[in-house]
């Protein structure tokens, strides 16, 4: 994810609001030549698996010889992998040299209830929301070379390891429209295995009304798990990144996607580049909050143009568009 860290008063310190990482996130475990734009991860982890504790003795010592970091902070404890800690490496990194353009910011513990990891292995593939203590949200794009529920588990908390809970896929439904490699009626919705316990720590998102209008302009939050560098290892922690709305009109621009988005999609992110999810996030949730401070889900990251590139914004699920089809599935 290129992103750029939320600067509501209520919700972030001070002290973090200069605090800046740029992550590219992983390359699409699809047919990449077929399919440049959509966004899941690739298998790269299983070979970040097998060099964490070499990568994790050198960087600890190393950086223990220089007095670079505080020992205890939470990126070098003994409890967390080598994603995290680069993380937190990078971050103090930039925040000590030259600014860079974009940047995204690990979440805090309970801050995004509703963002899911979808996996096969143990290995993070896509995100997902919850929307009710049985059924999550996803795109259709994720489950491609995967349908069967049984090749996928669903995570949930901050942090990829430990997750706060863990759940088994009972089923999955891809929209009848969705027709590979097309990006139109990008949706799934997954039912699990068995009901969730919903507390401060893992809650369903607010799905809105078909007819609810969300204003051109007005900020968002995408967040997902996504690499350190490109095709490289996820990290251990959320991400969260704020990106504006964007009208279709504008979307639609020669120099933009020159007509390509459809009234099932949403434009997020900035004309001018520099913040945007990317490959990883796939089917992960863009939410915005109503005058109440409710959060609602607009969209559900689907693809763009690489990543973070001027006049090619995010492309996401529409949800308003699909909110009767989500009834007709799960009965929310």
């Amino acid at each position: 994810m290129l992103g750029a860290l939320p600067l509501w008063e209520d919700r972030v310190p001070s002290c973090l609001k200069e605090a800046v990482v740029w992550l590219l996130l992983k390359k699409t475990s699809l047919d990449v030549d077929s399919l440049p734009s959509y966004r899941p991860v690739s298998n790269f982890p299983i070979l970040g698996k097998v060099i964490e504790w070499v990568v994790t003795q050198q960087l600890q010592r190393h950086l223990d010889c220089i007095g670079f970091l505080d020992p205890l902070q939470s990126g070098f404890c003994s409890d967390h992998s080598t994603e995290t800690a680069l993380v937190t490496l990078v971050n103090d990194l930039r925040s000590t040299s030259t600014r860079m353009i974009g940047g995204s910011s690990n979440a805090r513990v309970g801050e995004w209830p509703w963002q899911v990891s979808l996996q096969q292995n143990n290995i993070h593939r896509c995100g997902a929301t919850v929307i009710s203590n049985t059924w999550l949200l996803s795109a259709a794009h994720c489950f491609q070379k995967a349908r069967h529920p049984r090749k996928w588990t669903a995570t949930f908390g901050t942090h990829l390891n430990p997750p706060a809970m863990k759940r088994f896929v009972k089923t999955i439904i891809i929209h009848e429209k969705y027709n590979y490699p097309s990006h139109d009626y990008d949706i799934a919705v997954v039912q699990l295995s068995r009901r969730m316990e919903l507390a401060e720590r893992v809650h369903h998102v607010c799905l809105p009304d078909a007819t609810q209008f969300f204003p051109y302009n007005s900020d968002a939050v995408v967040t997902g798990w996504g690499a350190l560098w490109n095709n490289g290892p996820s990290p251990n922690i959320l991400q969260e990144a704020t990106v504006k709305l964007i009208d279709s009109h504008t979307c639609n621009r020669k120099e933009v996607y020159n007509g390509e988005i459809s009234p099932r999609m949403l434009c997020a992110g900035y004309l001018e580049g520099g913040i945007d999810a990317c490959q990883g996030d796939s089917g992960g949730p863009l939410v915005t909050p109503d005058l109440r401070g409710m959060w609602y889900l607009v969209g559900i990251v689907s693809w763009g143009d690489e990543c973070a590139k001027p006049n090619k914004p995010g492309v996401y699920t529409r949800v308003t568009y699909f909110r009767d089809w989500i009834a007709e599935k799960t009965g929310l």
